[in-house]
């Protein structure tokens, strides 16, 4: 399950250093709450193209998975990201979900770098589930 996981956030990553949005799109799975914003791909591509071009993924982690259900795991991803030369932190619990033999980012739960302060590579599902505002976007 590692190595697919792997690959799908390899798959992701890529495509958002890239600016790839149609692969980034195709990626959410069919009940994710962002297809609620975004009914197709041409129109997120739109407004991705417009509202994320200046944000730049520097670097990015899979840290570690948990399974949560039948074919949905929940990943904790850290990322750094740079805007106008400002660097931040953020961490994901992401739930992406398999159908097909393929996985999809269903929705995740974020903190920053106020929410967690220590060492990025510290990060632990605790640190989620501590969260009283469970938030999933």
């Amino acid at each position: 399950m590692k190595k697919s996981l792997d690959r799908f956030w390899q798959q992701r990553f890529t495509a958002l250093i890239n600016g790839d949005y149609a692969t980034v799109y195709r990626s959410y799975h069919q009940s994710a709450p962002f297809r609620d914003n975004f009914s197709c791909a041409r129109e997120y591509v739109l407004f991705a193209q417009a509202q994320l071009g200046a944000i730049e993924v520097k670097d990015w982690q899979f840290v570690d998975f948990r399974t949560v259900g039948d074919d949905q795991v929940e990943c904790i991803i850290s990322m750094q990201l740079s805007c106008d030369g400002i660097d931040q932190y953020f961490y994901e619990l992401a739930l992406v979900c398999k159908n097909d033999n393929q996985w999809f980012y269903h929705s995740a739960q974020k903190l920053s770098a106020e929410d967690y302060s220590d060492n990025p590579d510290s990060i632990d599902f605790v640190h989620f589930d501590q969260v009283v505002q469970k938030i999933r976007l």
